[in-house]
């Protein structure tokens, strides 16, 4: 599959292929581009620990294209695949550290806070006015902290604060001069008292985050901190990371495609949420603990919130012991039935908290799916299940995902080569799990949609009455398109500014197929735990089940 022609005169076959790297903290993914009948194609993709010697990658490639490959090559195939070019990206060695020091927990510290993780800084110490430290315990708990920047957050513009200033003399006497940066975000009346503390240039002065007490916009401070990241931690490399990349890519397939465009890339230790609209114009936030190995999984309270979402009745302890294994390694893979369940669960928690600490997502044409716990699910319905139970994105939707990893390598390319890359390989890029239609409210009683599937050269399917808290899975093959006449009830939404009761759509199948989907937004469940595990495990049986075609439209 990946050979050419034959040399000549020589008599001896030429191949033209390349690799497409993704090195994780925890897996390295690895994609083999190569080229058949004049066209470029993905002959093979696998992953394997990090940990691993590179032959064993490139052994695991050479045996997944076993007879596909011209017999003239196929004993070099080894050397071939390890002297071929490459295009690789990797996850930032470490994150960027920062030190916190806001007025108050709740607001300019939260805020603050927000814009730091998803810019992919770490937080590693927090201070505020209102923490009920002393400060000289504040003051040694910065000391203490190892970091590369400092962020200083507070005060309303229309006022300023003397706890402001507290929090700016505070990093001055615990930074003690040096080379790294103060970012001050906060009133800008305190400006230049603020700058008074340190020496000239040291301070940067960043838009207030928390402009007043019921506004928010963290938006100036994340982007100023996502380019200080990529200044102080990983220099001249910026498109070489696979956030970057990944975000990179999306941008590009939304801009070629006309469509709105999310993708979420789970990993071992990072998050990224990137969302592009018809223009190609990107927005994208990178949080640095948010992966598997999240600390926020294993503090209290946080094996009660996955034992609460999973379908299975597994103790408490049993799921906090899962996670200080997946936390340590994060790269592991679940053995078991429960193990599986504890690993989706965390995955659904981090997708829900990725996609709210973001602004409102609105209307999306395209969800992509990326990571091993998402894309290398053990079965698509499963990676389905994760996405729409995580993102939850309201309305009609496509959803596929990056099964080969290879949308962090393409996005690494050059502004001029990185349409070319996407557009050559685009009928392997993305592996479509089908559509879904999300809707948000209803009545008990009362079908929240009724869904009639005109299908091209085949009989209507329907009408489908869905009820609230119910979904439903129907069989749409890949290539397969379909036109929805939905009807929806007044008091239900899928996330249009004007509200309709009737529309059509079209969409596309997948491996899933279409999904129909009443559960509300966010999804809401019963408080008991036999009713609520009653309700989930439905849900999962719907994803699992082989679809059924419903009656024909007038039959």
């Amino acid at each position: 599959m990946t050979v050419g022609t034959r040399e000549l005169g020589t008599g001896r076959a030429t191949s033209e292929l390349s690799l497409l790297i993704d090195i994780g903290s925890a897996w390295t993914k690895a994609a083999v581009v190569g080229r058949t009948l004049g066209q470029w194609r993905i002959a093979a993709h696998a992953a394997q620990p990090t940990a691993w010697d590179e032959a064993e990658l490139i052994a695991t490639l050479v045996a997944r294209m076993a007879g596909r490959v011209d017999p003239r090559v196929s004993a070099r195939m080894s050397a071939l695949l390890a002297d071929a070019p490459r295009i690789a990206v990797h996850t930032p060695a470490r994150p960027g550290r920062i030190a916190l020091a806001a007025v108050s927990s709740e607001l300019s510290g939260q805020a603050a806070r927000r814009a730091a993780e998803a810019a992919g800084w770490v937080v590693v110490e927090a201070v505020t006015v209102d923490d009920g430290r002393p400060v000289a315990e504040r003051l040694t708990a910065l000391q203490s902290a190892e970091v590369d920047a400092w962020l200083v957050a507070g005060g309303f513009d229309a006022e300023g604060g003397d706890g402001a200033l507290e929090m700016a003399g505070l990093v001055a006497a615990a930074r003690g001069g040096g080379r790294s940066p103060v970012v001050w975000a906060g009133s800008a009346e305190l400006t230049e008292r603020v700058g008074a503390f340190f020496e000239p240039g040291v301070l940067r002065a960043v838009a207030n985050p928390r402009p007043s007490a019921d506004r928010e916009n963290v938006v100036p401070l994340r982007r100023f901190l996502d380019a200080l990241i990529e200044r102080l931690v990983e220099r001249g490399a910026a498109r070489q990371l696979a956030p970057i990349g990944f975000g990179r890519a999306v941008a590009e397939l939304a801009r070629a495609a006309r469509l709105r465009v999310v993708g979420v890339d789970l990993g071992a230790r990072y998050a990224t949420w990137a969302g592009a609209d018809e223009n190609g114009i990107a927005e994208s936030r990178v949080v640095a603990s948010g992966g598997l190995a999240s600390p926020s999984l294993t503090v209290p309270g946080g094996a009660a919130r996955i034992a609460h979402s999973l379908p299975l009745a597994i103790d408490e302890l049993a799921v906090a012991d899962a996670l200080q294994n997946l936390r340590a390694r994060p790269g592991s893979v679940p053995q078991t039935e429960e193990e599986l369940a504890v690993v989706h669960g965390a995955a659904r928690a981090l997708l829900a908290d990725l996609a709210a600490d973001g602004p409102p997502l609105g209307s999306v044409d395209l969800l992509i799916g990326s990571g091993r716990t998402i894309a290398a699910a053990p079965l698509p319905a499963q990676s389905m299940q994760l996405l729409l139970d995580g993102v939850r994105p309201i309305g009609i939707v496509q959803v596929a995902i990056d099964s080969a990893g290879a949308l962090g390598p393409l996005g690494a390319l050059r502004d001029d080569e990185i349409v070319e890359g996407l557009g050559t390989l685009r009928d392997d890029l993305l592996t479509p799990l089908g559509a879904a239609v999300v809707c948000q409210g209803g009545r008990p009683g009362h079908a929240s949609m009724r869904i009639t599937i005109h299908r091209v050269g085949w009989p209507s399917l329907g009408p489908i009455d869905v009820r609230p808290g119910q979904l439903e899975v129907v069989p749409l093959p890949r290539g397969q398109v379909a036109e929805l006449e939905i009807e929806l009830d007044p008091m239900v939404s899928l996330g249009a500014p004007r509200r309709t009761r009737r529309l059509r759509a079209m969409v596309s199948g997948g491996a899933v197929g279409l999904v129909l989907d009443a559960r509300d937004v966010p999804l809401l469940l019963p408080r008991r735990n036999d009713d609520r595990r009653a309700v989930l495990m439905a849900w999962r049986a719907a994803f699992l089940r082989e679809a059924r075609l419903p009656p024909e439209a007038g039959a």
